[in-house]
């Protein structure tokens, strides 16, 4: 059984509106926080902007910053497309999701994840578009293999202060 997310953004032009990708599977908090986070340091060099065009490149089968060449159809650094077929090609991806927050949730999945570039942080939503938390990518930043590699048991690799909510800024 997979737990199905949205990963993408919103603009100060139109914060009602997310801009996002489909994820198959581990979209659950725990591996999402990290597995951007670590997208965030290894693939993105710690450029938000970077990590936000990687993600929402493809809807992904999963994402996972140790994904390799050698996986057929992979995104080295970031993950699988969806569309990645077994010889290792990649079909042409979907346009990006938009939808209005206030109505996530007819899109039956569990989580929503809006990254933001001005703060390096993403916020996570319920699947009905209710906020539950805040969090900086670089208090999430993990080292060593990810849950998936390791049999799908998961370890806690990251920093004892990642997953506590960032503060908010009051402008």
């Amino acid at each position: 059984m997979s737990t199905r997310c949205y990963v993408g953004a919103t603009n100060a032009h139109q914060p009602h509106l997310v801009h996002a990708r489909f994820v198959l599977f581990d979209g659950y908090p725990t591996a999402v926080i990290r597995g951007l986070a670590n997208i965030w340091a290894g693939h993105a060099h710690q450029d938000t902007h970077v990590l936000l065009a990687a993600v929402l490149a493809h809807d992904w089968e999963y994402l996972d910053s140790t994904t390799t060449s050698g996986v057929a159809g992979a995104v080295p650094g970031v993950g699988v497309p969806l569309a990645a077929a077994p010889d290792g090609t990649v079909e042409a991806p979907d346009p990006i999701t938009v939808f209005p927050l206030s109505q996530a949730v007819h899109l039956d999945v569990a989580w929503i994840y809006l990254i933001d570039a001005d703060t390096d942080t993403v916020a996570v939503h319920t699947g009905d578009g209710e906020p539950t938390g805040r969090y900086h990518l670089g208090a999430c930043v993990t080292v060593g293999p990810s849950p998936r590699r390791q049999g799908g048991v998961a370890r806690s690799l990251a920093p004892h202060h990642c997953c506590v909510p960032a503060p908010r800024v009051v402008p």
